[in-house]
């Protein structure tokens, strides 16, 4: 019976250390931060592959107690949805292209229009100028949204099912085109039938000829798989589109300033390692897409440039802001 009783005794003294401990282990279990990133791209993407390189950094630089999750290839939402996610602060990072500006900032989307640039300098320059650091700060003043990195994902090319070697070609064909009245007009002005896809889509509206054609920069022509659907890569190089890494302010302002300087370091870095795959990424992305069959075409971009010009003139007067059209125009 004493032996019993000592057994007792023991197991409710240890019932209660366990009770006494177990807030200790769940403010250790709390203090682990979870940062999910929203992405519009796709796995083994040079996008993917610089939030890989942030999560690894920011893992071994917190020492585990901050977890990164990718969430890659729209999984929790397209373009808008995750730019909506950021503003409201319902997810932490997001990585989209710059349907933000064109849909709540149209006056100001001018950077991705056709031939508005011709270089990657430009490009840059843009970006890291003061036009680009204006629409920057609007969209956080006003949306509560920060763009922490721009990654360049190369010039636009057109990609068809039918060989298209001057702007008489594109005459009544059917491109799939995102919802940007910009590009509408400009390719409506040529001849061509847009038509509005979700880009989740875009692969069955060509695989089954809802769509003739598509643009979108060559690495994710090739990482979506549209090479075949289609049979040639056309290099109008038409617009040099931008991946920018966001995060939500309403999430980011609530962090201690060493994780905020560990984070903002860990991005900039991850930013600037998907720069170095896509610093020639066109070439070797063409390349690859040669070798899965696709033919390519070289056409006078200065012809298709002079083309659209008119439409995209037209547009600027009725619909940007004047000032930061003349900001833009003016990067060389």
């Amino acid at each position: 019976m004493k032996k019993f009783s000592t057994v007792l005794t023991s197991a409710v003294v240890s019932l209660a250390l366990f009770a006494l401990a177990a807030p200790v282990f769940a403010q250790a279990s709390a203090k682990k931060m979870v940062v999910n990133v929203a992405s519009t791209f796709p796995p083994d993407s040079p996008q993917d592959k610089g939030l890989q390189k942030f999560k690894s950094l920011v893992t071994e630089r917190s020492g585990g107690k901050i977890d990164v999750l990718i969430h890659a290839a729209n999984a929790m939402g397209d373009e808008r949805q995750t730019f909506e996610l950021l503003s409201t602060g319902s997810v932490e990072y997001g990585a989209i292209g710059s349907n933000d500006i064109s849909t709540f900032f149209p006056k100001y989307a001018v950077a991705e229009v056709p031939y508005v640039f011709t270089n990657v300098d430009q490009f840059w320059k843009y970006w890291n100028g003061d036009a680009g650091k204006q629409i920057a700060d609007m969209i956080e003043k006003e949306k509560g949204v920060r763009t922490v990195g721009v990654i360049l994902r190369g010039a636009r090319y057109m990609t068809a099912n039918r060989p298209i070697k001057t702007v008489a070609d594109v005459k009544g064909l059917k491109i799939r085109l995102p919802p940007v009245k910009a590009w509408t007009k400009a390719w409506e002005s040529v001849g061509a039938l847009p038509v509005t896809v979700a880009f989740g889509e875009v692969y069955m509206a060509l695989k089954t000829g809802a769509v003739e054609a598509q643009e979108n920069p060559p690495e994710t022509i090739l990482n979506y798989k549209f090479y075949e659907a289609q049979k040639y890569l056309i290099a109008t190089k038409h617009i040099y589109s931008a991946a920018r890494i966001q995060a939500s302010m309403k999430w980011f302002n609530t962090l201690s300033k060493t994780d905020q300087d560990l984070l903002t370091k860990a991005m900039a870095e991850g930013v600037a390692f998907a720069n170095t795959l896509t610093k020639n990424g066109d070439a070797e992305y063409v390349k690859q897409l040669v070798e899965k069959g696709m033919t390519l075409i070289e056409v006078d971009t200065v012809a298709f440039q002079k083309a659209v010009a008119p439409a995209v003139e037209a547009f600027a007067k009725a619909e940007w802001d004047a000032a930061y059209f003349a900001k833009v125009r003016a990067i060389k």
